[in-house]
This record gives structure tokens, sequence and C-alpha cells, in this order.
């Protein structure tokens, strides 16, 4: 089985993504955590595809436990044939709840385990790389359930790599691609942010529309450097995606008022190639004329006041329900003035509580 990562509250939209790729049965597995009931053929297909997840992980156990001392029994019973003698791994934990252990001691225990599971059944002592392991051990603690696997990925996927120009707040592109699935936008209907900042919006809804794999960094991909799979196969698979891409003329749209932000936008969709129309405009005189209507207007940092922030927001509320779009999407952690959605999702950003504000 496998496993990935998400965004707090973006369960079920990964999970559908999922789904989609593998073919396989998929859900909420945790907080942030899906599972996809897929082989580990698989992994590469999502590494390759996925829009919603952050990493993909060989689940190599999980259950329920007590005390550290349980853990490594755990681990210690694991076959890590899959790691070659010559390579250096690491071990990560995320932990969430009340322990009277630290992640890190996770991460000793669990890698101490390793070691000796290896050096019993190979007679080799395997070595540590905690900077740029060959191999990442990825284990997650919750409450008093663990889940253990190998990390296909490496960073996370909602580092694209298309970034040429970095905006100072930037929205998460997993986050973006949820928000266009979460409209039911499809590639026929126009789509337009008014905020659009660094572009991310209409960018990821053109590489959802037209099918674009997550080509700018795939090399990297720590599946790679894992022995039970044949590199020639990934190869293959890869050569087959690539097949499915489009080049699609979209209807997507974003503006901003900063020319220096449209500038940036418009060096990122090039970078992606993604073809878009970015123009320099204040959201209060801007037309919402579209189909859909998705943005991340100003909030915290990225704006002078609070009372900005509140201003922006009724502006967008009032323009919105004036307008003849199919549906609309305010994604923010500043609620002020927000009264006439009709649904909220709540969705953890970093350590920050946003929402995403959707009218029907």
């Amino acid at each position: 089985m496998i496993i990935a990562t998400c965004s707090r509250g973006l369960e079920e939209i990964a999970s559908k993504e999922a789904k989609e790729i593998t073919g396989s049965e998929a859900g909420k597995e945790g907080n942030g955590l899906i599972y996809v009931k897929a082989s580990w053929k698989k992994a590469f297909r999502l590494n390759y595809m996925a829009k919603t997840m952050n990493r993909i992980i060989l689940l190599l156990s999980r259950g329920s436990f007590t005390r550290l001392e349980e853990l490594y029994k755990v681990a210690r019973n694991i076959d890590y044939g899959f790691i070659e003698s010559k390579q250096r791994f690491a071990v990560r934990f995320s932990r969430h709840g009340k322990h009277d252990f630290t992640s890190m001691d996770a991460e000793r225990i669990v890698g101490q385990a390793i070691i000796d599971s290896y050096m019993e059944s190979y007679g080799k002592r395997l070595k540590v790389n905690l900077e740029e392991p060959d191999v990442m051990i990825r284990g997650f603690i919750k409450e008093n359930k663990y889940w253990l696997g190998i990390d296909t990925t490496g960073d996370s996927l909602h580092k694209r790599g298309y970034r040429a120009y970095q905006h100072p707040a930037p929205l998460q592109t997993t986050i973006a691609n949820a928000l266009i699935r979460m409209a039911g936008w499809d590639e026929k209907q126009s789509l337009y942010d008014p905020c659009c900042g660094s572009g991310t919006i209409p960018i990821e809804a053109y590489l959802y529309g037209n099918k674009v794999p997550n080509k700018w960094r795939w090399q990297s991909f720590l599946i790679w450097n894992l022995s039970v799979f044949e590199q020639d196969r990934l190869l293959e698979e890869k050569l087959s995606i690539d097949g499915m891409e489009r080049n699609d003329e979209l209807k997507l749209y974003g503006s901003d008022i900063s020319p220096k932000h449209i500038e940036g936008a418009r060096k990122n969709a090039a970078r992606a190639g993604a073809k878009i129309k970015f123009f320099v405009e204040d959201v209060a005189k801007t037309s919402f004329d579209y189909d859909i209507i998705i943005t991340n207007p100003p909030y915290g940092k990225r704006v002078s006041s609070l009372r900005a922030a509140s201003k922006i927001n009724s502006i967008l509320e009032e323009k919105i329900l004036n307008a003849s779009c199919k549906k609309a999407i305010i994604f923010t952690a500043e609620q002020s003035n927000l009264k006439n959605y009709d649904r909220k999702i709540p969705i953890l950003y970093g350590k920050l509580w946003t929402y995403a504000f959707i009218y029907e």
C-alpha cells in the first residue's frame, strides 16, 4: 500500500486525485494523510502526476504503540533489503499529540533499529547522512498511532520547479490546484484570479487542464535511488505519461494591482509553458464576468493593516455576488467582511488555519 501527505483539509480532494491517477481505492488515513490501495509500482505515476499531494510514501508498517521501545521492535523486524549497503539513509518523523518523547527521539530509535536489522540480515553497517540521504525513511506519529514508510519523493511536490519569480507571500501550488478542483472548473470554462500575485492559480489551472506532469524536477525524486524499481521501467512510464500532455489554448486570466507581480507572473507562466493572459488592474475596477473566480487576496503580512484586508474582502464579495460567474472561491485567513458565502472549508496552511469561502 501507498500513503501520501497533503495539507490538512484537502484529504478528500487528494484521495480523489490519487484514485484518478492509479485507478485504486484511496481515502483519508489521518489528518494530512491519505491511503492508496495500490501496488508500489504506482509510486512513480503518483510522483509525476499528483498536483494536490506533497509526498508519496511506500508503507512499511502501521499500527498502535505506547512506548518508543515498541517502535524499535517494529522497525527492527522490517527487511531493509531495498537499501544497498553503499547507500546512506536518514529517518524523519512528524509527530502530533502529547508524548513523553520528541520527534528526534523517534528518529534516533528507529534509525538504530534499521542499522541493527541490516547488520543482522546482511552483515554490514549502514551509514547515515542526515543532509542528503540516498534513502529517506518517513515516520508519522499521531497520538498512539504510527506509520512508517519509504519516501519516494524527496522535496515536497508543492515545490514544482517553475517559479522564476518569487512572490513575497506565494500561494502553495498544491493548495491552488485543490481550489481549482474544488471549484469544479473544466477546460471549457473561463477562470480568473483578480489578485493573482505571481500567477499560481491560473498557472496551476493550465497544468491541470492540459494534463502537464511534474516535469521540472522529476530526476530528483528519491524513487530513482530505490533498487526495488527498474529504472528502464520508470523511464517507460514517464514517456507514457508525457504522451498525455496537451497544449490547448485555455481561457485563463490573472490580474494584480502590482506591475512587478504581473511581470513575475508572466515569467513563471513562461517557465511553466503556460499560456495565460495577465494584466495590471485594481480589483475594485476589474470585471468579474468569467465562469469561475478563484483568488487568494492579500492578508496578514501581505497588507498594511487588518482594515485593508477587510476592505479587499468586502470588494471581492460584492463583485462576486453581482457577477454572472458560476462559482467563486476566496481563499484567505482573514474572515472579516465575508458573510454571504455558501460554504467554507478549513485548510491548514503551514501552521495557519485558512479558509476556502465558496460562492455557488
